[in-house]
């Protein structure tokens, strides 16, 4: 027998969906998901950023934004803005040392509600960062949203570029387009004191 997954959809209020991931952790994706959404804003998009990483939320810190975000008067909750980006995370809505301990059902709800309970208010472009792997969030995601596109990130090291085949090969599976396949931190660079 099998199941029917729920039609895949927008967005609300939302034109495109890019989703930004890596199959190993560590490796910039959260930096290349952050400059990503502030180009988009520096091009004269209105541009947005959703933290999908339940367990290790980083856009609050990589925009030096904290608070909670306010309710809109149809109960949505409204985004954070700096750098002329809206941006929504876990992260505004927990304490900053306090950890997520979370099973499965806990975790998928809390992803539902920053899908599907956010007022972006319109936005040209919304980049999501997506937690490291390719597990139950990121499954969750390419089957519920209509994705235009995925970044992934990876560094050159052998271990991390066999993961990121792994992503890439995932979001073929799930007929995601792979817009990119970049390397992080393909150079590096030392400096001493003379």
């Amino acid at each position: 027998m099998q199941s029917r997954l729920p039609p895949k959809r927008k967005i609300r209020n939302v034109e495109k969906v890019i989703a930004v991931a890596s199959a190993k952790g560590g490796v910039g994706k959260s930096t290349v998901a952050a400059n990503l959404a502030l180009a988009f804003a520096r091009l004269g998009y209105n541009s947005g950023i959703l933290d999908t990483d339940i367990f290790g939320p980083s856009i609050p810190t990589l925009f030096g934004l904290s608070g909670e975000p306010k309710l809109s008067e149809d109960n949505q909750l409204v985004p954070l803005r700096n750098y002329g980006v809206s941006c929504m995370s876990l992260g505004f809505l927990v304490g900053e040392d306090a950890p997520v301990v979370w099973r499965g059902p806990m975790v998928m709800k809390a992803l539902q509600q920053l899908l599907h309970e956010v007022n972006w208010g319109g936005l040209d472009v919304l980049v999501l960062d997506l937690p490291p792997g390719t597990g139950d969030t990121q499954l969750t995601i390419t089957q519920q949203v209509k994705l235009d596109g995925v970044v992934i990130i990876s560094t050159p090291q052998d271990i991390a570029l066999k993961d990121a085949v792994k992503g890439l090969n995932m979001f073929k599976k799930v007929e995601v387009p792979v817009q990119l396949l970049a390397k992080s931190s393909s150079k590096f660079s030392f400096y001493t004191r003379d």
